[in-house]
């Protein structure tokens, strides 16, 4: 069954107050906003994926940029992030979205997946509901990177937690909120040997 992409609560309200200060110039344009977003997966998925856009003010609705035919929903960039981070996720990863921004445990049925092939920050690679880094800390710049989430997040334990491994590394790990990022080369990263 698919889940409608309106009742997903944006992941970045939580922290709006916060964030607000660090945003970078974000796409006021509908067409830029739908560009932006559908550039976070290959247009295999982005090109038919459902665009919605985050609420314009805290406690707002999320507007719908673009109908899409398949279970996809792509945002833009974050307001209130320090890079342009647009993301694509399958209904499974946003069940476990609206989780997140519920601070309720996920209840994911099959493994799920997102994009952000733009790349992205957050600023805490241990606790989901960080703000900001932590004094003296800086925001985790994250690759262009697939994410993972899985029904069972004790799956991951053993696997490594480190953004900085040069693989792939399991964020939020030991919260019901953890899941898998693998780094994946941007268009025009491929090594001169290939």
């Amino acid at each position: 069954m698919r889940r409608s992409p309106l009742l997903l609560v944006s992941l970045q309200l939580m922290a709006w107050p916060a964030r607000a200060a660090l945003a970078q110039e974000t796409p006021a344009d509908p067409a830029d906003k739908i560009a932006d977003a559908v550039s976070a997966a290959p247009a295999a998925i982005s090109a038919e994926a459902t665009v919605m856009d985050w609420p314009s003010e805290p406690g707002g609705g999320m507007v719908e940029l673009r109908k899409g035919s398949n279970a996809w929903v792509c945002f833009p960039d974050s307001p209130g992030s320090p890079r342009n981070d647009p993301m694509c996720l399958d209904p499974s990863f946003l069940a476990w979205a609206r989780a997140l921004s519920a601070r309720t445990e996920p209840a994911i049925e099959s493994v799920g997946f997102g994009y952000m092939l733009q790349g992205g920050s957050t600023a805490s690679n241990t606790d989901p509901f960080a703000e900001t880094p932590p004094a003296g800390g800086t925001w985790l710049e994250e690759p262009p990177h697939v994410m993972m989430v899985v029904p069972d997040p004790a799956a991951l334990e053993g696997l490594p937690t480190d953004p900085e491994n040069g693989g792939p590394w399991v964020m939020w790990q030991a919260t019901p909120y953890a899941h898998v990022m693998m780094p994946v080369e941007a268009e025009g990263e491929a090594s001169a040997d290939r």
